[in-house]
């Protein structure tokens, strides 16, 4: 296979860093959690909950090492060792 086609097949940088992004939207968060997309939505809008996003635009993102440190946060009665 020669080198341009090698080139060729490579996502575009951008495109790359998105496709290994730990993003999320609203729902693949909820899921994430195990609770209803409306549900992360009211937490989000009412504050109830202290759950770091991202806004783009009109859109909402979540990190997956955010959501994994937030529900470390949520763990009770855990060993501080």
């Amino acid at each position: 296979m020669s080198n341009t086609a090698i080139q060729q097949a490579e996502p575009h940088p951008i495109l790359a860093s998105l496709l290994r992004s730990d993003l999320l939207n609203t729902e693949q968060a909820a899921t994430y959690l195990g609770v209803t997309s409306r549900t992360l939505e009211v937490w989000r809008c009412t504050k109830r909950h202290a759950i770091p996003y991202i806004k783009v635009g009109r859109l909402v993102k979540y990190r997956k090492t955010e959501l994994d440190h937030w529900l470390a946060r949520q763990t009770i009665g855990a060993n501080s060792a």
